[in-house]
Parts: C-alpha cells; sequence; structure tokens
C-alpha cells in the first residue's frame, strides 16, 4: 500500500496550480536568449581586445539570419556608443562605428561620419578606428 500511495503522491507533484504540468519555454525562445548572450559577449571581448571601455549592458539584435547589431555605450565618452555588426557562424565583428546616443529617443542613433572602421579591411579612406 505504501508504494502506491508514494506513485500516487509523485504524480500529483509535478502539477502545477491548475492541474496541468509546467509547460518549458519553447526551444526557440530559449536558443534565441542563448544566441543573443552569446552575441554581446562576443562584441564585449571584441571591445576589450579593442581597449574600448563599455558602459553596462549592450543589446543586440538579429538583423537578419546569423548577423547581429550589437550597440553598447562608452564608458569614457557620455553620449557616444560604438555599433558592431557580427557574423555570428564566423564569429567575428564585421564591422565597428562610433555612434551618438540620444537619450530617450526611439530613432536610430546618429551615424559620425569618419568615425566608422570596417572590422574586416582594417577601414577605408576617410576612416578611423574607432578612439
Amino acid at each position: 500500500m505504501l508504494p502506491t500511495a508514494l506513485l500516487a503522491a509523485a504524480g500529483c507533484a509535478g502539477n502545477g496550480p491548475t492541474g496541468r504540468p509546467p509547460q518549458p519555454p519553447s526551444s526557440s525562445t530559449v536558443q534565441a536568449e542563448l544566441g543573443e548572450r552569446d552575441v554581446i559577449q562576443a562584441g564585449q571581448e571584441y571591445a576589450r581586445h579593442n581597449s574600448m571601455l563599455l558602459a553596462e549592458s549592450g543589446e543586440a539584435v538579429e538583423v537578419r539570419p546569423n548577423f547581429w547589431r550589437i550597440r553598447f555605450g562608452l564608458k569614457d565618452r557620455p553620449g557616444r556608443g560604438v555599433e558592431l555588426e557580427f557574423d555570428e557562424l564566423a564569429r567575428k565583428v564585421t564591422r565597428a562605428q562610433e555612434i551618438e546616443i540620444v537619450p530617450g529617443s526611439t530613432t536610430p542613433p546618429l551615424i559620425v561620419p569618419g568615425q566608422g572602421e570596417d572590422a574586416t579591411s582594417g577601414g577605408g579612406a576617410g576612416r578611423g578606428p574607432i578612439p
């Protein structure tokens, strides 16, 4: 009789307050969150290797499959930030540029001419490295 009672109790323990078992988040949601976190960490690593001091956390948006736009504020330059383009398959930053950050604005930040750098070719004419 005791084993039957234990099995019945174990069967009820996994159900939530509605009597249904809890549903885990969908695998696509979990994968998207993991992908975003990995991309932000890769952007932070790129910034560290290029002597950038980042403010707090960044944001990442997948602009098309396997290509992300990552933005960070620059700790030592209030109102300024860096925008990175990241190829998730190649696991590398393909472009980096300094941007102006307008607090409370929902419009994209202004791109400062001459402040961007193509991360794969080392920049072009009229472009310098991000300070």
